[in-house]
């Protein structure tokens, strides 16, 4: 495979497609990540997390102290940081759950060199990885969803 055709296809993958509103409703109906927040999404890029025991590795025993632990596999350049990447799994997963931290900025707060700028990045890659439906012309990227008065319309979708 030559770099101009690897380049042209990931540059067809990244177009932005236009769908009608009642395309975007049918594709909803098949997949409910079309529909989902930005905490939904980033759950999604991030998958699901590897249980390892550490009470069966005499050198991970130590560092976490017999503790079964999750690993992410999108995370696995990060090491030792699996508790970190943890808080921050389980900050999405509350704000796609609708609870406080819905409301609430992801801030890095840590010693210098510590990888938050690594972790952000990775983040930011993670974010672009799932594709998201955004009305046309939209200033503030509105899901199409935003066109329906949910008082009115939500026993209908």
């Amino acid at each position: 495979m030559s770099i101009l055709k690897q380049f042209k296809d990931r540059y067809e993958a990244t177009q932005e497609e236009e769908y009608s509103l009642e395309e975007y409703l049918a594709i909803c109906k098949e997949d409910p990540a079309a529909y989902a927040t930005a905490a939904e999404r980033m759950l999604l890029a991030i998958g699901e997390p590897e249980l390892v025991d550490t009470s069966l590795d005499p050198r991970l025993s130590r560092i976490f102290s017999n503790k079964v632990i999750k690993r992410y596999p999108e995370f696995s350049e990060f090491y030792g940081m699996e508790d970190a990447v943890e808080n921050i799994v389980s900050f999405f997963r509350h704000a796609a759950q609708g609870l406080e931290e819905k409301k609430q900025i992801l801030y890095l707060l840590g010693p210098v060199g510590s990888g938050k700028s690594s972790l952000a990045e990775k983040l930011k890659q993670l974010m672009q990885k799932v594709p998201f439906y955004a009305i046309k012309g939209s200033p503030v990227n509105e899901s199409p969803l935003g066109l329906f008065d949910p008082a009115e319309d939500a026993h209908i979708l």
